[in-house]
């Protein structure tokens, strides 16, 4: 069974584990005052990529899964290290995070531990552990095969990561014919086309060209 720790809220101390079947079935607590006291992060949706970096059509695509989730969108960069991911991880997290302050539907950013299975389940786990409380995912329309029999999982009884409500997966994909893609942007900054580089990535990104040139050869 599960197994929950109690603390007094006045005395603090490590406080005790207990068995929460055993509590539920004495009818000292029910599932909706569990429900209430696990999940009372702040509502979000998440978004994974590579982000390398990030462009315009990241951009609408994380305003799009915003707007059909219904909640402010966290991007979680997944760390690579092939030819198409040549940037440091501290860079990225001070891009990732520039340009969460940039726009109003992302409510932060996160660079995910590389220790960590790159699963749906353990990303709304260490999300809820910074506080928030995952709703929904939107991805990419060559992601959605790999991500639903995760999303179906996480909603599933067999679940190790309870959610607070059912789990949405949503496409939305909103790359254009000719519109910004990574290697293009990286192509651009290879060619020492600023200008280029500047149409094609938001405005919280321009001030990292000259750091970012020194990753490209």
């Amino acid at each position: 069974g599960i197994t929950i720790t109690l603390k007094s809220v006045k005395a603090g101390g490590s406080g005790i584990k207990v068995n929460l079947g055993m509590f539920i079935r004495a009818g000292q607590i029910n599932e909706n005052q569990i429900l209430e006291a696990t999940f009372n992060g702040k509502r979000v949706c998440i978004f994974p990529g590579r982000f390398q970096p990030f462009h315009n059509g990241h951009i609408a695509a994380l305003r799009k899964a915003s707007e059909v989730l219904g909640a402010p969108v966290i991007p979680i960069q997944i760390l690579s290290k092939t030819d198409k991911s040549p940037f440091p991880d501290a860079l990225l997290e001070k891009m990732g995070k520039a340009v969460s302050k940039e726009f109003p539907f992302i409510s932060d950013y996160f660079l995910y531990p590389s220790n960590l299975k790159t699963v749906v389940p353990q990303m709304v786990k260490y999300l809820r552990e910074k506080g928030y409380e995952s709703i929904g995912m939107g991805a990419g329309s060559d992601r959605m095969k790999s991500y639903e029999p995760q999303i179906k999982y996480l909603n599933s009884e067999k679940s190790d990561v309870p959610v607070s409500e059912p789990f949405r997966l949503e496409m939305v994909d909103e790359r254009a014919v000719g519109g910004p893609s990574g290697t293009k942007v990286r192509e651009a900054i290879q060619n020492d086309d600023e200008d280029t580089f500047n149409k094609m990535t938001p405005k919280s990104l321009h001030p990292f060209y000259k750091e970012l040139k020194k990753y490209i050869s």
